[in-house]
């Protein structure tokens, strides 16, 4: 088990290091392109924080082997896991801003089966498909930012965000699932949230992302959704 944590550790470590360049090229293109030639780039940012998860599914016509009884399994609720990642921000042009943000998120989601089969003579329901509940994800977004004009801007600021996002599953699929390859290793969600800045020095945020493509393979429909709730702090005030 020790191993195990060091290996994450490791795993962790060497993507930070990985990706840190892609950050700094990011932030490069942002102040070079025609889109952000007017903004002035504000540079890398830190964020870390904790998500509230579910998937979503419906099983269709899904059939296997397996059989397992949903009173173990089916809780829907949101469950809590973590994230911590780098964000490459402009600075406002009228109020709008834009970011390229890239973080490491260990998910432990509650599980919603919208269908489930009679399995005679035991009492219950089952499914044929048993959804893999905690993963490791890479999460790639590209969010556009508006100030609300809801406050004094020149000492709270709150914005509006949007964009897309992608979930890249770092982490193995459960021995059942690999064997019919249920899980995609990619999904597209959609963010919407709100960020509350204070005067600069910090800035919490709060996100809801909706699944647009499912998780799980044909015929299984899994939509993965999440809270993601976090604080974002310049590097510059660390290093």
């Amino acid at each position: 088990m020790k191993a195990l944590k060091l290996q994450w550790r490791q795993l962790f470590i060497l993507l930070m290091i990985a990706i840190t360049p892609q950050f700094l090229a990011a932030q490069s293109f942002f102040t070079k392109s025609k889109t952000f030639l007017q903004s002035k780039a504000n540079g890398i940012y830190l964020f870390a924080g904790m998500d509230l998860a579910k998937q979503n599914i419906a099983t269709g016509n899904y059939s296997s082997a397996f059989n397992y009884n949903l009173s173990n399994y089916n809780n829907n609720a949101f469950k809590p896991g973590f994230f911590a990642g780098l964000s490459a921000q402009t600075g406002n042009k009228k109020n709008h801003s834009y970011s390229f943000d890239f973080g490491v998120h260990r998910m432990s989601t509650g599980t919603n089966y919208k269908e489930s089969v009679a399995l005679q003579p035991f009492l219950g329901s089952y499914s044929n498909f048993k959804a893999d509940n905690v993963f490791w994800m890479l999460n790639t977004a590209v969010h556009y930012k508006t100030v609300l004009n809801i406050s004094d801007t020149s000492k709270f600021k709150f914005r509006l965000v949007l964009g897309p996002s992608i979930d890249t599953r770092l982490s193995k699929s459960s021995e059942d699932n690999m064997a019919h390859s249920n899980y995609h290793r990619f999904v597209l969600r959609g963010d919407i949230g709100l960020e509350f800045t204070n005067r600069n020095y910090y800035t919490f945020f709060l996100h809801y992302k909706q699944g647009i493509s499912s998780f799980t393979a044909a015929p299984i429909n899994t939509t993965l959704n999440s809270f993601d709730f976090g604080m974002l702090v310049k590097a510059s005030d660390f290093f």
